[in-house]
């Protein structure tokens, strides 16, 4: 692989843009050198880390292919219903880097498997069959493990009680995998944090978190994932929802703005999907940038969201390799017009994307 070096660019340090520089690119990785053989002129744009998506769900390659166009270098997949196409799609040249959490732990009558199509194994029915379901998706390979959370109230036994969500979080963590949480509910959020899963994803939609559970939550260190994006799309569409009685958007704006104010991690992602059984299909790729917006009109500033997409969660997700711009790190990278850190419509205007020293765009 030659060397590649992206010159005359602005670096995206993290809270501000360096003068500007040039960044080489070698053997996948960023290079301390000052020389390439290919040079890219940067023309005075803004150079980012790739974005990572940390939120959606894998049908094909051209899933891939559609969010390498847009700068998502990373993608976290949160449910399938074939362990066979994720891995699949795993180290890609030129595309997207995939970690996923294979199956999606439910209760018996869940939407999960009775609409979405997920594997019957996916269903946990005691706290002492969380072992042989976390078990099964550290077989398959999974990053981390995934559990979707209803509320007992509303969804009866086709929600998952908190004792086995418990239970799940002790075994995942066991097996020193992280966990994630599909919470919609307040309802929900109070098990999960109750359970201290590790990332919530998603946001209540009948209204605010309240001011205890966005304590606990900061206490805990606990992060969030709220797919904005998909949960505005959910409240436009005024979905028939079976697991909601009260949908309300502005209540997802006040608890990113609470999350944000007590210190929480707000980690970028979507739900992306075209899956079959979905009732809101959302395009991958671009609607990252959408999700940027809606975070910007939360009251984030576009740094902070530049971060939830790069280096917040790198860090918290223990991925070393990746989120920021440092010789010896992967070589993802996403060459923009314009200053992002000042207007973050900025990150639509792309110029080229690299994917471990690829070019993909």
């Amino acid at each position: 692989m030659s060397t590649i070096a992206i010159t005359n660019v602005h670096v995206f340090e993290g809270t501000k843009l360096s003068e500007l520089k040039t960044i080489v690119i070698e053997n996948g990785l960023i290079s301390s050198g000052l020389i390439g053989e290919t040079v890219v002129d940067g023309e005075g744009g803004t150079l980012l880390p790739g974005f990572i998506d940390s939120h959606i769900h894998l049908s094909g390659k051209g899933d891939l292919e559609q969010s390498a166009h847009f700068g998502v270098t990373t993608m976290l997949d949160m449910a399938t219903s074939s362990p066979a196409l994720v891995d699949s799609l795993r180290g890609l040249s030129g595309l997207a880097d995939i970690r996923s959490c294979y199956y999606p732990a439910s209760a018996p009558g869940s939407i999960q498997t009775t609409r979405l199509g997920f594997s019957e194994d996916s269903i946990v029915t005691s706290p002492e069959d969380a072992q042989r379901f976390v078990a099964q998706q550290v077989a398959f390979g999974a990053d981390y493990i995934k559990m979707a959370l209803e509320d007992p109230a509303v969804m009866g036994t086709a929600a998952l009680t908190p004792e086995i969500v418990a239970a799940i979080v002790k075994a995942a963590h066991r097996a020193n995998k992280i966990t994630f949480a599909h919470v919609t509910s307040i309802a929900a959020f109070k098990i999960a944090v109750d359970a201290s899963v590790d990332v919530l994803a998603h946001a209540p939609l009948e209204g605010p978190l309240p001011e205890s559970l966005v304590e606990a939550i900061a206490k805990k260190g606990l992060a969030i994932v709220p797919t904005m994006v998909m949960l505005q799309r959910v409240v436009k569409a005024n979905g028939n929802m079976p697991s909601h009685r009260v949908l309300d958007f502005h209540g997802v704006e006040i608890t990113v703005q609470e999350l944000k104010k007590a210190g929480v991690p707000i980690i970028a992602g979507t739900d992306a999907n075209s899956a079959p059984g979905s009732w809101f299909k959302l395009d991958q790729g671009i609607s990252l940038h959408n999700e940027f917006e809606l975070l910007v009109a939360a009251g984030m500033t576009p740094s902070e969201v530049l971060q939830s997409a790069t280096s917040v969660p790198a860090k918290y997700f223990n991925y070393q390799d990746r989120g920021v711009i440092e010789p010896g790190k992967r070589a993802d990278l996403v060459l923009v017009k314009g200053d992002p850190t000042v207007d973050i419509k900025a990150t639509r205007d792309i110029q080229g994307v690299w994917i471990a020293g690829v070019r993909a765009r």
